[in-house]
């Protein structure tokens, strides 16, 4: 509906993540006034006016309501990764063909060459672009622009293409993804794609809110997007899915700070649930987060403390800071500020929260008590400081009914958050979300110029103690189109989750396509990449540094067809 694009991406509305227990379409009828986006039989998402809703926060509301922000994870690959070898080995032939990747990211540049087919026709299926209204929208949701191959076809053959489709690619995050993931043979620049004759099909987020970006401290000029768009991209993506009755690769190159690690997010569960689905794979980066100081791990006794060391800079505006416990342990906190003024123990409580004010720093600082988190029924303490002053900070954390006794202190994203680090960090579990989502292949990143681990590359294992991340892929200056018709080199785990995603659609070409594992979904993909990765390095797998070795697709099928 018209007026629901114009609640829906309106800075006067605010947006929740609803997890529902009736028949969806009950919900459309019965809350049509909050404009509801159906994702799945299990969320959906709502919008209520600024002004007319309580203030956002633990207080108020569910943790997982609250959309949690996601950043990009960016900062002769392709051959690397055995992609090229499957292209052209007789018997094999694999480049994507019939199998979809859709790419939930920053939008397309589709005037680029490598996107077509031999024919000069895109290879584009779709483009729902959830910044623009100026187009029509797709069927089943409320806002954004739907382009189609026949709208974008006719683009290509205008003088000016963007008066037809105005879609663009403004950061090219996105078009780097599509392009070493489902890039064509460009043969004058020596570049092709993991598989380049995948259809593909693309979602641009729309900028997260203001409201949300204060909430979460989220640095001026940083992009950031909105984890209900993320979740109705990954729906659109399964509806398109559907109409074509094709196999689809969902490749998400984003993640956010906020989460428990042990796949309970609302995006999280989405994917698991997406991963198991028959001719689905799911594949996500596992972040940039290792070297960013901004993980603190403990173990405590029953009725020990522990005095958790952190620095904040100057003119630092605010941050939060999550703890998250295992059950049945419960966990307390203290604060100390860098000029001596102590605040004492909080009460952990059922949903209990408690402002505090610092006179001597200028600070305030909430802390909100979660004791079963809705998501992962696991106890969540909740900080944020708002104004804090400069210098070294404490939390003192208690533990009491303590029966596992380890806990993490997780920051923000390190784009999102100005100059706050831990004193003693650690750098295993830093994996970001939905990184640690079950049913998923999650993917890390490292340099095969140098032969060594790329050092942001996030690291496992998950707070549940899960494998992961499973592989590593090619992630430091992986050269990669950009949206001025060139080429240049890009780094980050994102191109290596872009580059593993080509290669499952050539597995899933293979079994679901072509027949030979009529059955193939995540599971069986990942556990093939597994099996055929390469693992010469002097470390013990899996390891939460390499997972089980870097991908090596070709070696993949090599072990299959020999069993």
């Amino acid at each position: 509906m018209p007026e629901c694009q114009d609640i829906i991406t309106s800075e006067e509305y605010g947006d929740f993540i609803w997890e529902i227990a009736e028949n969806p379409e009950i919900i459309r009828q019965k809350y049509s006034e909050y404009c509801p986006q159906l994702i799945n039989y299990r969320y959906v998402c709502a919008y209520e006016r600024l002004d007319r809703i309580r203030e956002i926060g633990l207080r108020n509301y569910s943790y997982s309501s609250i959309p949690k922000l996601f950043g990009l994870m960016d900062t002769t690959a392709v051959a690397a990764t055995g992609a090229i070898r499957l292209q052209n080995q007789t018997g094999f032939e694999l480049t994507g063909r019939d199998v979809i990747v859709g790419f939930i990211d920053t939008g397309i540049d589709y005037t680029n060459s490598i996107f077509k087919n031999s024919t000069g026709q895109t290879r584009i299926l779709e483009i729902w672009d959830q910044s623009d209204s100026s187009g029509n929208i797709p069927d089943g949701f409320d806002y954004g622009s739907l382009y189609t191959a026949v709208d974008i076809n006719r683009a290509l053959g205008d003088t000016n293409p963007y008066s037809v489709v105005p879609h663009r690619d403004e950061n090219g995050h996105g078009t780097i993804m599509a392009g070493v993931a489902c890039g064509g043979y460009d043969r004058q620049r020596d570049f092709v794609g993991s598989a380049p004759d995948a259809s593909i099909a693309v979602v641009k987020l729309k900028p997260a809110k203001q409201y949300l970006r204060d909430h979460f401290f989220i640095k001026d000029g940083v992009d950031a997007y909105q984890e209900n768009d993320i979740m109705l991209a990954v729906s659109y993506l399964m509806d398109l899915r559907m109409r074509y009755s094709r196999p689809l690769v969902i490749v998400l190159g984003v993640g956010t700070g906020n989460g428990s690690r042990t796949g309970g997010s609302p995006l999280a569960q989405l994917l698991g649930k997406m991963g198991q689905i028959i001719g689905n794979c799911v594949v996500v980066c596992s972040g940039n987060e290792a070297n960013a100081r901004l993980h603190y791990q403990g173990r405590l006794g029953d009725g020990m403390s522990e005095d958790v060391e952190f620095r904040v800079g100057a003119d630092t505006k605010g941050f939060a800071l999550e703890l998250w416990g295992n059950t049945p342990d419960v966990f307390s906190v203290s604060l100390i500020s860098p000029l001596g003024e102590s605040i004492p123990r909080i009460p952990a409580r059922k949903n209990y929260g408690q402002t505090v004010n610092f006179l001597l720093d200028g600070t305030t600082v909430e802390v909100d008590y979660r004791l079963v988190e809705s998501g992962t029924g696991e106890e969540l303490v909740f900080l944020r400081f708002i104004n804090p002053s400069e210098g070294i900070w404490v939390i003192r954390v208690y533990g009491n009914n303590i029966l596992n006794g380890a806990y993490n202190i997780w920051g923000n994203l390190n784009q999102f958050t100005e100059n706050i680090f831990f004193l003693k960090p650690e750098p295993e579990g830093t994996l970001t979300v939905p990184s640690s989502a079950q049913n998923i292949i999650t993917v890390g990143g490292f340099d095969n110029q140098s032969n060594s681990i790329y050092p942001p590359s996030g690291r496992g294992f998950t707070r549940d103690n899960r494998i992961k991340p499973d592989i590593v892929a090619p992630a430091v200056s992986v050269y990669a189109p950009n949206t001025t018709g060139g080429f240049t080199g890009k780094s980050g785990t994102s191109i290596g989750a872009a580059l593993t995603a080509g290669c499952c659609a050539q597995m899933l070409q293979w079994g679901y396509v072509q027949g030979n594992e009529p059955y193939m979904r995540t599971n069986y993909i990942k556990n093939y990449l597994i099996r055929g990765a390469k693992r010469e390095r002097d470390v013990e797998y899996p390891s939460p540094i390499w997972g089980y070795g870097e991908i090596n697709v070709y070696n993949s099928f090599l072990i299959i067809t020999r069993t």
